[in-house]
């Protein structure tokens, strides 16, 4: 079966169970007009009429489907009404909707400068799944922004692709870059400023991250991540990570894998693999 085939299998199921009154179904099918989508012609005026449908029946898609369209407001079929577009999402916030607790936490970031509003709605979200909340909250926690005690654990915790099934985006830049951070200074916080540990370095993992954040973010966050794989590097590569004897004219070789350790020769390589590098060591990209 082709790809035209499920979907038109999708829309006639949808279509089926909207005719039988089922708000999910309502959604759905006005997603499909809004967008001119499975086989359904462009009709924002449906697409509307169907978000109204299911949110009568509390369908927290077409809550916040009809949230978004009364923000964004549509010539001749919907006008733009801030209100209503606060309380359509607030309501499919409170049915636990992760990207409406998202929206409504930048609302009340952006509009009502209120932070006690923004972290109940952030968090929430990012605790239901919601992968660019939680690393907007990771930021928070990494710069100790919107009253919240500095925490580069919380920010690790909230910016870790791993933690979210859906969206696992691990080219996102803000992630990358609050997970270059974040590695790094737990373990110097731990450590007490020793950061080579074999087996314990953040150094690979941070270089990784910054890498990340250095090729896709924005001019600011590129900048930031590019300043800081400089001082990662100028740092690291000084000296063999295994015996740490000084470097001459250049002369150590680099791990081709991470690019994040330098030694004086093949021996040292070797040891330093086996002592715990093999636990820090990841792929550069």
């Amino acid at each position: 079966m082709t790809r035209a085939d499920n979907h038109k299998k999708a829309k006639c199921l949808a279509l089926e169970h909207s005719n039988k009154g089922r708000a999910w179904a309502k959604s759905q099918i006005g997603s499909a007009y809004m967008g001119g989508m499975s086989g359904l012609p462009l009709d924002r005026e449906k697409g509307v009429q169907f978000f109204k449908e299911a949110a009568d029946q509390r369908d927290p898609d077409g809550l916040l489907e009809l949230a978004v369209a009364y923000n964004i407001g549509y010539t001749a079929v919907l006008e733009r009404h801030e209100s209503k577009y606060l309380y359509y999402l607030g309501e499919a916030a409170d049915l636990g909707h992760p990207r409406a607790q998202r929206l409504l936490a930048l609302s009340h970031d952006d509009e009502c400068n209120c932070e006690k509003g923004y972290l109940h709605y952030i968090t929430l979200a990012a605790s239901n799944g919601d992968y660019k909340a939680g690393v907007s909250l990771g930021h928070s926690y990494i710069f100790a922004q919107h009253c919240l005690t500095k925490s580069y654990t919380l920010g690790k915790h909230y910016s870790d692709p791993e933690k979210y099934s859906t969206e696992a985006e691990e080219g996102n830049p803000r992630a990358a870059f609050n997970l270059s951070i974040s590695l790094y200074h737990q373990v110097d916080e731990r450590f007490e400023g020793i950061i080579e540990i074999p087996g314990y370095s953040p150094i690979p993992k941070s270089l990784f991250w910054a890498r990340i954040a250095m090729k896709k973010g924005s001019t600011e966050t590129a900048g930031i991540a590019t300043n800081l794989i400089s001082i990662l590097e100028n740092d690291t590569k000084s000296h063999c990570a295994n015996c740490r004897k000084e470097a001459e004219n250049s002369s150590l070789k680099r791990c081709v894998r991470c690019l994040g350790a330098w030694y004086c020769g093949k021996e040292c390589q070797v040891q330093h693999w086996k002592n715990g590098h093999k636990f820090d060591c990841i792929k550069s990209k």
